[in-house]
């Protein structure tokens, strides 16, 4: 890898002392495989406890109501340094967006997830931003 095309500085920051630096975060198994979990940058710190944002979106998206979600990181005016969890969630054909809904919502990822995991607000959307791509654009749901 010689860098990325007619942009300096993002190579620059993703090339250090010889290694490249790709923002994914990943984990070794047992059989010393690994496996790509997460980005950095989409990495939430809670009182200095790491969330990895794609497992909440895993296990959230199992919820019944749920077509498609999205975990973002929002800073916590509580606490300097640390962010609070945020969901944006598309619900399924036949959900009205209701506090009922999101109390179900929230029991399910009290049920399923670390209390620090557990998303402290959760907003309703009638679509969410995707990039080109098709994935869901965390950078412009942490803008909302």
């Amino acid at each position: 890898f010689k860098g990325y095309w007619n942009k300096p500085k993002e190579t620059e920051n993703a090339l250090v002392d010889g290694w490249f630096y790709s923002g994914d975060v990943g984990v070794m198994d047992e059989d010393g495989y690994i496996k790509i979990v997460d980005r950095t940058k989409d990495m939430i710190i809670v009182s200095g406890f790491k969330v990895f944002s794609v497992e909440v979106d895993d296990k959230m998206n199992k919820h019944p109501a749920i077509e498609l979600c999205s975990t973002v990181g929002i800073p916590d005016s509580d606490r300097p340094g640390s962010e609070i969890v945020k969901l944006y969630v598309l619900l399924k054909e036949g959900y009205q967006a209701s506090e009922e809904v999101k109390a179900d919502i929230l029991k399910y990822a009290q049920e399923n997830l670390a209390k620090y995991k557990v998303p402290k607000i959760i907003e309703f959307l009638a679509q969410l931003p995707l990039t080109t791509v098709g994935k869901v654009d965390k950078k412009a749901l942490r803008k909302m």
